[in-house]
């Protein structure tokens, strides 16, 4: 008796969390985030495609609930949302872990002000959006193949 097979998606997704968890882990160890201006933008931007990759997943792959019948935008957009909410509970998370751990213990903040958010939670979407592009072509160019 085999074991189950690992689907690529899910291989890719657990290595890019990897990926990301390693640079946070880095990014805050050695005050990357506060020493490199940039740093969060590839970040946040790797979480975006992780949450975008994670929800193709989730509703295209292991539960089937998003098919082929729904339109590429549609799809797009759906991918987006899912992107935006989650990105949403990271800034949340971020400015709770301002207001109750760093400015009590520390001079840093993860939340240096609105224009950071936004271009977070904007940096979250173009990296979903990216992944949605991809998996959508790469699902198309394998069903031309298959037929």
């Amino acid at each position: 008796m085999h074991p189950p097979r690992l689907s690529k998606t899910l291989f890719l997704l657990f290595a890019l969390l990897a990926a990301i968890a390693i640079a946070h882990y880095f990014g805050l160890s050695k005050l990357l985030y506060w020493k490199i201006a940039w740093y969060d933008i590839p970040m946040h931007l790797a979480g975006g495609a992780w949450v975008g990759l994670l929800f193709f997943y989730l509703f295209e792959e292991r539960w089937g609930i998003l098919t082929d019948r729904i339109s590429a935008p549609a799809r797009i957009i759906f991918s987006l949302g899912f992107a935006a909410l989650v990105g949403v509970l990271w800034e949340f998370y971020e400015y709770f872990a301002d207001v109750f751990i760093l400015k009590k213990y520390t001079i840093f903040s993860a939340q240096p002000g609105l224009v950071d958010t936004l271009q977070d939670l904007l940096n979250d979407l173009i990296g979903a959006v990216a992944v949605a592009v991809l998996w959508i072509w790469f699902q198309r160019k394998r069903h031309s193949v298959n037929t």
